[in-house]
This record gives C-alpha cells, sequence and structure tokens, in this order.
C-alpha cells in the first residue's frame, strides 16, 4: 500500500533529470487531438449557449457554505438550461489555441491538455430521449449515442450497487484520454490528470448548488463492464469517476428521527448499549475512553450522544436509536442512513 503513495509525489530535480524521458512534444510529434474524434454528418444538439443562461446567479460564498453531497433524487426532470449550465461549467471551451498544443476552457488543466471527457446517461432532461450521450465542448453541443435498456438498474449495479446513483435524472460520467497529458508531460502526467479531475468535480458541485440541484463524487464503480458500456477503446480512454445529478429532497431533521428530549449522558449508561447487532453487515457497539463507538470490522466510529439511547454519526449513518424489549432487554437499533431511510439492525448477542 505504502508503494502506491509514490503516485502522489513529485520529483526533486535531480531526479526529474535522471527519470523523466524526453517528451512527444520534445520530440516534435504533433499534438493529439483534445477532442475524440465522431463520425461526419452525424446530428448533434444544441445546447443552450452560455450568454443566454438566466440562471447560476447565486453569491459564491453561500455556494461555498451550503454545498454538500447529496445522494437522494426526486424522479423530476432538469431542464436542457441547466444540464448545458452544468456542462459549460465544467468542461466548456473558451478557446482552442492556434497552436493546436491545448484547449483553455471553463476549468484548468495542466499544460491546457483537457485529458477529460463528458459522457451522460441521461434518465430524464426535458426535451432529450433517455440513452447514452457524450458532450462535445467544441461546439458546445450533445452527440446521441444510444439506448440503455434498463439504464437506471444497470448503473446502479455498475456503482456496486450504490442504486441512488441510477435513480438519477443524469449520470455524469468522466472518462481520461491518458495521451493528451502524456504527450507533454511524459511520466509525470498521471497526477496532473488525477487534480484535473478532482477540479472538474468540484466545478460541478459547485455549479449544481448553484442551481439547487445535488451531486456526489462515485468513485466505487466496476471498471470493465462500464467501459464496456461506453464502448470506450480501453487502451486509449477509460471511466474515472461518476457523479449523479438531480434535484434533491429535503433532508429529514434529526429531531424528527429522535423520539425522546436531548439530555446528557453519563459514560456508565452507555455500558447497556454494548452488543453485537446484524442486518447485512455485523455491527458491535462498544463503549471506549467513555465513548459508545460503532464497530464494523475494523472501521470504528464514536457516536455522538443525543440522549441515552438516540445518537448522531457522521460516517456510518446520519442517527442510529437502540430500542429494547418490554423485559428491558437489548431488541434492536433503528437506524437512519445518509440516504434518510431507516433501517433496523437486530440483536445478535
Amino acid at each position: 500500500m505504502k508503494d502506491r503513495r509514490k503516485f502522489l509525489h513529485f520529483l526533486d530535480s535531480e531526479e526529474y533529470k535522471e527519470l523523466v524521458p524526453e517528451s512527444d512534444e520534445q520530440k516534435k510529434v504533433p499534438p493529439p487531438l483534445f477532442q475524440q474524434p465522431f463520425p461526419e454528418n452525424v446530428p448533434l444538439i444544441d445546447l443552450v449557449p452560455p450568454d443566454e443562461f438566466a440562471i447560476g446567479k447565486a453569491p459564491f460564498l453561500d455556494l461555498v457554505n451550503s454545498r454538500e453531497s447529496r445522494r437522494k433524487y426526486t424522479s423530476d426532470p432538469l431542464t436542457l438550461e441547466e444540464l448545458s449550465f452544468l456542462l459549460w461549467s465544467t468542461q466548456g471551451v473558451k478557446k482552442v489555441l492556434k497552436s493546436g498544443r491545448g484547449v483553455r476552457r471553463t476549468v484548468p488543466s495542466a499544460g491546457a491538455k483537457s485529458p477529460l471527457e463528458t459522457y451522460l446517461v441521461i434518465n430524464r432532461v426535458e426535451g432529450l430521449e433517455p440513452g447514452l450521450y457524450r458532450y462535445i465542448s467544441f461546439s458546445h453541443q450533445l452527440l446521441f449515442i444510444k439506448r440503455i435498456d434498463n439504464a437506471e438498474e444497470r448503473m446502479g449495479k455498475l456503482a456496486f450497487d450504490q442504486k441512488f446513483v441510477g435513480t438519477a435524472p443524469v449520470i455524469f460520467c468522466w472518462t481520461a484520454v491518458p495521451y493528451r497529458t502524456e504527450w507533454r508531460y511524459t511520466i509525470l502526467s498521471h497526477k496532473f490528470i488525477a487534480v484535473d479531475l478532482g477540479i472538474v468535480c468540484q466545478s460541478l458541485y459547485m455549479s449544481c448548488e448553484a442551481i439547487n440541484l445535488g451531486t456526489v463524487a462515485i468513485g466505487y464503480y466496476e471498471q470493465g463492464k462500464l467501459d464496456e458500456l461506453l464502448d470506450l477503446d480501453t487502451d486509449e480512454e477509460f471511466v474515472v469517476l461518476l457523479a449523479p445529478v438531480g434535484r434533491y429532497q429535503r433532508e429529514k431533521k434529526l429531531t424528527e428521527f429522535f423520539k425522546y428530549a436531548k439530555k446528557k449522558v453519563a459514560p456508565r449508561s452507555l455500558k447497556k448499549l454494548e452488543g453485537k447487532y446484524k442486518r447485512k453487515n455485523l455491527v458491535e457497539f462498544i463503549v471506549k475512553n467513555g465513548n459508545l463507538v460503532a464497530k464494523i470490522g475494523e472501521f470504528e466510529e464514536i457516536l455522538d450522544p443525543y440522549n441515552e439511547t438516540e445518537f448522531i454519526g457522521e460516517l456510518s449513518a446520519r442517527a442510529m436509536r437502540f430500542e429494547f424489549t418490554e423485559e428491558g432487554k437489548p431488541g434492536k437499533v433503528v437506524v437512519l442512513t445518509a440516504e434518510d431511510e431507516e433501517v433496523e439492525l437486530e440483536y445478535v448477542e
């Protein structure tokens, strides 16, 4: 594992001279295309041009303070203007360099090499047929590629059974075309591509926040199957990140979940909550250093007590409530998930 950390390293000047090979740019190899080709005369769909946007005027600090990952979406469709706004904000082209050596976009990229492409699985956008699309950024248009049977179910499964991914009106699928960056930066390219991807994803977050939409970055997906779905030549292009986008439901207030009043909790009262509970995974609750801790395998999270039986989480769940039998024995734990669903863990021992 430690060896993999070196991906994030850069080089000292002595190492740079010794390890970094001559680039194709230095060898006078012609620059690559900075947009993947597509068939001539194929019909393209016009998007709303950026100078006609009537949305996205929120103050920047408001966006910074309200931005968060959102995983639960309504069934309402996006408008074409909203989709146009998100695409322009994340990969819009402001200028193609006359030298052919790069592209200046609405987001920065190392050396203006823009190694990313944007594919969209569209379920519900006004005026657009559901299916797989690609953003043709040089002309700010959409290319329809194909229909996808059972798209919602398939995309949820391909995201390692994160079903909410497939239910979004639009799923952004970013691919990397590494040679665009490798042409100049050779062995240093892949760190730069990862940085570029983070910038683009954050731009999507902020753009969504500006127009009251929700999104979340999804790094868990089935690589081979998703690349195949997008018909990619995986020697030269492959998926690197997903992001579902949709209108979000109001998050349930914790006071709507909790049944009892807030109360200060003495550490000794937590001992009665210790035990093992199970739904899909085994969850053990232990008292450690005066705190109630949820333990799932090697993962541990300290829970914040709301009262003696109800707790607030951060990573494993939003909140939890312990319930007991009429005899006062442990019965179950009701968990409020990040998706605002209530699930029950039955007491094991």
